[in-house]
C-alpha cells in the first residue's frame, strides 16, 4: 500500500509526517544534551616555558558546581607555576592553599620553593573562570609578569599577555575551575 498525499491544500503537513519530524528533532536533542552533559571538567596551566601545556581532565564533575575556585601559584625563578590540584575547589582558601603547595612540591621548583608566589598576593584566582599568568623573558631573565582573567582560557591569557607586552619572549598559561558545560 503506498501512502497518499502528504500535504493537505493549504500546504500544511499531515500528521505522520510531523510525527516523523518530531521523532528526529526529539532524537537529535537527546544526542546533543548527552554529549554536553557526558564532557569532563578541566584544569589546565603552563608546564614550561617553551608553551607546552599540561592538562588535567576529570571524568567526574566535582561537588563544587556551581561555584568553583582555581588558583595559580607562579614560581618567579624558575618561571613554572602550580595550580588548584583535584578536589581543592570548594573554596578560594583551598584553591589558593592547593596551587601553592604543588608549586613549591613539583620536582621544577627544588631549590627554588620559596619563589613561589601566593596566589592571594596577586589576585591570581578565579570563581566558575579561568585565570593566566603571562610572563616576559629577555636575555634569559624575568623581565616582568601579570595576570589575567576571563570565562575562556583564550581569552584569559589574551588578556595577561596584553598586560606584558614588550620586547623579548612571551609566554603563558592558564587554570581554570571546572564548571557546568552551556548549552
Amino acid at each position: 500500500m503506498v501512502p497518499q498525499v502528504c500535504h493537505r491544500p493549504g500546504g500544511e503537513l499531515l500528521r505522520p509526517a510531523l510525527f516523523v519530524r518530531a521523532l528526529l528533532a526529539l532524537a537529535a536533542a537527546f544526542a546533543l544534551g548527552g554529549t554536553l552533559f557526558a564532557a569532563p571538567a578541566t584544569s589546565t596551566t603552563a608546564d614550561s616555558v617553551t608553551s607546552r601545556v599540561s592538562t588535567q581532565v576529570t571524568a567526574r564533575a566535582p561537588g563544587c558546581i556551581p561555584r568553583c575556585w582555581t588558583a595559580i601559584s607562579f614560581n618567579t625563578a624558575t618561571l613554572r607555576g602550580g595550580w588548584t590540584q583535584n578536589g581543592d575547589w570548594g573554596t578560594k582558601a583551598g584553591a589558593m592553599s592547593s596551587a601553592l603547595r604543588h608549586c613549591r612540591v613539583r620536582p621544577v621548583n627544588a631549590g627554588h620553593r620559596q619563589a613561589c608566589v601566593l596566589p592571594g598576593n596577586r589576585d591570581l584566582y578565579a570563581q566558575n573562570g579561568c585565570v593566566a599568568v603571562a610572563w616576559r623573558v629577555r636575555n634569559d631573565h624575568l623581565v616582568e609578569w601579570n595576570k589575567g582573567k576571563a570565562f575562556g582560557p583564550k581569552a584569559a591569557m589574551r588578556e595577561a599577555r596584553r598586560k606584558v607586552d614588550g620586547r623579548g619572549t612571551i609566554d603563558s598559561g592558564y587554570s581554570c575551575a571546572p564548571r557546568r558545560w552551556r548549552g
